[in-house]
């Protein structure tokens, strides 16, 4: 994955922008099947200044899933940003989320991890149709006819009744 190894050695002083496609690739090179059928686009923006690079990401994208709600595959947009600050100095420094400290001698950065880390964290956890109507209308009527026998059968159960007397 040598596209996502930033030389910034030679880059003058100022913004410089890169362009990254994501796909399945690009996570079996994880190992990881947390999100498959992805397809993203990653731009990053590194400002390089005198004591310091920064570096802002932003991925918009799909991928296919299934439905939580009806089990039906269907298209799943995301957005994903990030910024990331890069100080040269010792590495007994703190380092925090946000903060990274290199040693004086590095002369290129590898952002594929901070990338996969972005989209993995910033995947929206709730998968479903924007819209109900888009579920599968035999998977709604199920899950409804289900949660009616359910509020039906909820009886209050007489021990907890007897436990209730001794408040």
């Amino acid at each position: 994955m040598k596209e996502f190894i930033i030389p910034f050695f030679g880059l003058k002083i100022g913004k410089h922008e890169f362009k990254f496609k994501i796909d399945h690739e690009f996570f079996e090179a994880f190992d990881s099947a947390l999100i498959e059928n992805v397809k993203a686009n990653v731009d990053l923006v590194l400002e390089k200044t005198a004591t310091m690079l920064i570096l802002d990401f932003s991925a918009k994208g799909s991928s296919v899933v299934p439905c939580d709600r009806c089990g039906d595959d269907f298209e799943l947009s995301f957005k994903a940003g990030e910024k990331l600050f890069i100080k040269f100095g010792d590495e007994a420094y703190d380092q925090t989320d946000d903060v990274m400290v290199v040693s004086h001698d590095t002369h290129e950065i590898d952002v594929s991890h901070r990338i996969y880390e972005m989209l993995i964290l910033n995947f929206p956890k709730k998968r479903v149709h924007p819209k109900l109507k888009d579920c599968n209308s035999k998977a709604i009527e199920k899950l409804n006819e289900i949660n009616s026998q359910e509020e039906d059968g909820d009886k209050t159960d007489p021990r907890w009744e007897a436990l209730k007397k001794l408040k």
